[in-house]
């Protein structure tokens, strides 16, 4: 990784010296680069999405948001995983007609996806701290202009069909939406029918504590996936200048997940797990926007959604013989659902100074059961081995002043000071106990943006953050990769970070391009992680701490370890720091006469180390690579009406452990291409394909026994992963 390391800090130097390709189209100013609609024209663009493609250093956002959804979806407790609290406003956005989309579930990368590209004015790239945005940004803001006026309609339709490479898989999806305004109404309504595979393969060589070979597993998993999703986005503008907009989802899906597990060696098994997951989600969303005369603007805005959730698991073994029996059920019933009204003023104090003061309330509820079934014979009856059901309600208000001063054009300090208060209250129907908890959160922040030329820009943010709690982190569940329960905890309190940071970004001339260099510092306090949460006794019963049990006798050890019972939950512990460094660059090959084609680089550097509560040595954050190498290409060859391009991504060796198992992983290579060409009638039809880093490569799986701090190797596993490529077809049009 020191090699990447090097070779990506080259390459971003190197991009300083190029030269770049002028484009009347695109109006810039010392913190701001405006994008008109005729700049797209040249590229034949069909959706929003495909304008906000042709701009250089955008698709790292959007790459960003996809990465950020799917670290959610994986879970999580962490701030970094599961984002800042309520609306939150800082960091890379995207905003439509200068505002958020007031939505969760209904997020704007989809939205972008079913806006015609007709109906876009412009697009503009914000840098830095700005006033009058609806967000505070130490990045990038990106606000699209839509268009308003005359009466108009527009119908997007696309085709889509995935085809898996070693697989006998075809599953077409489609989507149709249709936009348009009449009078002061715009609109857009949209049905999509989503239809996606999952293939995954694993190899397994074990080993004894003796580093015997003791036999192989060979684990193959089929994944169906289906929805059907609605959505409708509706904007009024009113006479007097006031905007309401209201958006609507609802989604119906479902996912059905088979893994075969063959074992054969000294214990041969062979089982089969069927996971069936049912999942309905709506949500509805909406602002409103006013100016008032001699006061400032009102804003207010609002999200109701809910989600419900089942989840069957049926596990079989000796499967492939006459033997074959059920031998486990498990059942989870999920019920959530989030509340958030907002609303401010933002008025002028002087010609140079803003203010915007408002408040929040949230309110969250979270629902959730566990059931396992189990039997060792097929004449037995089904019996619960372990359960847990939790009812959750957390209610948070805050209230916040944001202040904007422009010293000059090119000095801009924007501080903010948010006060939060919020309680927690989890009834755990198993145990019959409740936790009942409130928290006070002081969280200020301070950006300032500095242009030391219209090219060059300075931009340093000192900030507290809390993250927004992963409830399922609450609730018992069975981690199916390691065979073991993980126990819930409602003890856990949400994650504080105070993050410095420092970034320099140089632009070049003409939509050339820019290289940006930003070290971070990260201090965390109820870092959330895996806890030790054993009741440790001596051999007469005595309460003692971890290090005075491991401290014992080898004797005593030896006798309490069958009495002990050794325990890990999540929980929160403090001293954990983050600090690093990250390059990117995007520039447009104008100097060696390739003006339509961009190249991006990018490197990060993060060092995220806390204390392993099980051996109490210094470790990185689970799941969490130091390293991280990523580059992309596209051209656009407008004479043709065609496209092509491809990305790459690398990152080092991350680790997961627990009480008893560490698992580092040696991740592979994830990258992705694509070739576009517009054919007849603006109908598009682009070819891509996929092969994600995540599920790929090699890990080794090292088990103990009862608890890690013995160094007592259980059994060891080399796993080697693969999750096939897959192509896929896009032709999409508008009528």
């Amino acid at each position: 990784m020191d090699k990447l390391k090097l070779l990506s800090t080259s390459l971003l130097a190197s991009l300083f010296v190029a030269t770049s390709h002028a484009d009347e189209d695109v109006l810039e100013g010392s913190s701001v680069v405006t994008y008109d609609k005729e700049y797209f024209e040249k590229f034949a663009p069909v959706t929003l999405l495909d304008m906000l493609q042709r701009i250089p250093g955008v698709q790292e956002i959007l790459n960003k948001n996809r990465e950020q959804r799917a670290r959610a979806n994986r879970g999580g407790g962490g701030a970094e995983t599961q984002g800042g609290r309520g609306f939150g406003s800082g960091g890379d956005q995207i905003l439509i007609n200068g505002k958020r989309l007031a939505g969760k579930n209904n997020n704007i990368d989809d939205t972008m996806s079913r806006v015609s590209a007709d109906n876009v004015e412009k697009i503009e790239l914000i840098r830095g701290a700005a006033a009058g945005l609806d967000v505070q940004s130490q990045g990038l803001v990106i606000n699209i202009t839509l268009s308003e006026g005359a009466s108009s309609s527009t119908t997007f339709w696309r085709f889509t069909e995935r085809f898996y490479t070693s697989k006998n898989s075809f599953p077409p999806e489609f989507l149709i939406s249709h936009s348009g305004s009449s009078g002061n109404l715009q609109y857009l309504f949209s049905g999509e029918v989503k239809n996606n595979r999952g293939f995954f393969d694993r190899e397994e060589d074990h080993f004894n504590a003796a580093d015997e070979h003791t036999g192989d597993k060979f684990i193959n998993n089929k994944i169906k996936m289906g929805s059907v999703v609605l959505n409708t986005n509706l904007t009024y503008s009113f006479d007097d200048g006031s905007d309401f907009r209201i958006n609507g989802l609802f989604d119906d899906g479902f996912q059905n997940r088979i893994e075969e597990q063959e074992e054969i060696g000294t214990q041969p098994l062979h089982t089969l797990w069927d996971t069936q997951t049912d999942t309905t989600k709506w949500e509805i969303g909406g602002d409103y926007t006013k100016n008032i005369d001699g006061i400032g603007q009102l804003k207010a805005l609002f999200v109701i959604n809910d989600e419900k959730q089942t989840t069957d698991v049926l596990r079989d073994r000796e499967i492939m013989t006459v033997d074959e029996f059920e031998y486990a059920q498990e059942n989870t019933n999920l019920d959530k659902s989030e509340k958030i009204f907002r609303a401010s003023l933002t008025t002028s104090l002087t010609d140079k100074q803003s203010l915007e003061a408002g408040g929040e309330v949230a309110i969250n509820t979270f629902d959730k059961g566990f059931f396992d079934n189990r039997r060792d014979a097929a004449g037995d009856p089904l019996a619960l081995r372990s359960s847990d059901e939790v009812e959750i309600k957390e209610t948070r208000y805050e209230i916040f002043a944001n202040h904007t001063y422009n010293f000059s054009p090119s000095l801009v300090l924007q501080s903010s000071l948010t006060t939060e208060f919020s309680k927690i209250v989890a009834d755990s129907i198993t145990t019959g106990t409740q936790r009942n908890t409130s928290f006070t959160y002081v969280k200020p922040r301070l950006n300032l943006r500095y242009d030391f030329t219209g090219s060059d820009q300075l931009r340093l943010t000192a900030e507290k953050k809390v993250s927004q709690l992963d409830f399922n982190n609450f609730v018992t569940k069975f981690d199916q990769r390691t065979d073991q329960l993980e126990f819930g905890n409602t003890g856990i309190r949400p994650e504080q970070i105070w993050e410095f940071s420092a970034a320099f970004e140089h632009r070049f001339a003409n939509d050339g391009g820019s290289v940006e260099a930003e070290v971070f510092y990260r201090d965390y306090t109820d870092h959330i992680t895996k806890v030790d949460f054993t009741e440790y006794e001596n051999l007469l019963g005595q309460s003692i701490s971890a290090d005075e049990f491991f401290a014992l006798p080898a004797a005593d050890l030896d006798l309490l370890r069958d009495v002990v019972s050794f325990t890990s939950k999540s929980g929160n512990v403090d001293g954990a720091t983050a600090k690093g460094v990250k390059l990117k660059g995007n520039v447009r090959l104008g100097f060696v006469g390739v003006p339509e084609a961009v190249v991006t680089l990018g490197y990060t550097y993060e060092k995220r180390r806390e204390t392993d509560q099980f051996i109490l040595e210094e470790v990185n954050f689970s799941q969490v690579s130091d390293h991280t190498f990523s580059f992309g290409f596209r051209h656009d060859v407008t004479a043709w009406d065609f496209s092509y391009g491809f990305e790459g991504r690398q990152r080092s060796t991350f680790d997961r452990f627990e009480r008893n198992y560490t698992w580092p992983w040696k991740l592979g290579f994830g990258f992705s291409g694509f070739v576009e060409k517009t054919v007849f009638n603006g109908i598009k039809v682009r070819g891509e394909i996929w092969k994600d880093d995540m599920g790929n490569g090699n890990s080794t799986l090292s088990i103990y026994s009862d608890h890690r701090r013995f160094n007592d190797l259980y059994e060891r596993s080399e796993k080697y992963h693969h999750r096939p490529a897959y192509l896929r077809l896009i032709i999409q049009g508008t009528f």
